[in-house]
């Protein structure tokens, strides 16, 4: 199946099938992480991006998204299911959050020296490519998506809430803003790796971003979506879905 015939070929066939089924790989943002403030720790919300589409949609949608996955992770994750015979209509791809996180803890003792993130961006795009040609050769189309901005002042009060040196990880990024531009490239490749394959892109960052105060729809560490960002997940991924499938609606369960 080609990528960009998939979805059309999906809406096509929707008529005979009894219903849709899709498969998530992603990290703790779509597991619907949120931290919660009173106790001060993270926690899943039930009612989290992916479990309303799938309550709204009335389709199969199973969500292997793993807490502090990494893409690197993700593709064995993916690959060992693949490798099982399991398989879905479309795969959606959501990563590049952890993938961009620093070594903040050796940052902070040695400002002065080098430091590469967890998955490289030249690595990050290979095994997202890696991923999508493994899907498109078992017949699944992939859906990738971009990342929400985070709130790079928040993010970097998290970063030293346990004592890391703010100073010197000021002085290792050059300035605060440069976590969010770091984030932003990951994202940013996502977006040209959907256009490189001819695949369709879910566009949350923009969603996001278009909302103007896009600080209120994180927690308070600046990075994961509280409970109103994933209220704005599940409406960018079902004005999606009514662009592209609008069949889907009127599949039974």
């Amino acid at each position: 199946m080609e990528i960009n015939t998939g979805l059309q070929t999906l809406r096509a066939t929707l008529a005979d099938r009894s219903y849709l089924k899709i498969g998530v790989w992603g990290d703790s943002l779509f597991q619907g992480v949120v931290l919660d403030d009173v106790v001060g720790r993270y926690r899943v919300i039930k009612e989290n991006a992916v479990a309303l589409c799938s309550q709204a949609l009335k389709v199969t949608i199973e969500n292997f998204s793993k807490f502090g996955c990494t893409v690197t992770k993700g593709k064995q994750r993916l690959l060992s299911h693949l490798d099982t015979g399991k398989t879905c209509d479309i795969a959606i791809l959501e990563y590049g959050g952890n993938d961009c996180d620093m070594p903040w803890e050796a940052i902070s003792a040695a400002p002065d020296t080098e430091h590469s993130p967890k998955v490289p961006l030249r690595q990050f795009s290979l095994q997202i490519q890696e991923m999508i040609n493994a899907l498109v050769s078992h017949g699944i189309v992939p859906l990738l998506t971009t990342l929400p901005p985070l709130h790079h002042e928040r993010y970097l009060s998290w970063i030293c809430r346990n004592g890391l040196c703010r100073e010197n990880i000021l002085r290792f990024l050059g300035d605060s803003h440069l976590i969010y531009r770091h984030h932003e490239r990951y994202s940013l490749e996502v977006s040209r790796l959907a256009m490189e394959n001819d695949c369709k892109v879910v566009d949350v960052r923009s969603a996001f971003l278009d909302h103007g105060d896009f600080g209120s729809l994180l927690c308070s560490d600046g990075i994961h979506p509280n409970d109103k960002g994933q209220w704005l997940i599940r409406e960018t991924f079902m004005a999606f879905a009514d662009k592209y499938l609008p069949a889907v609606r009127l599949q039974p369960v």
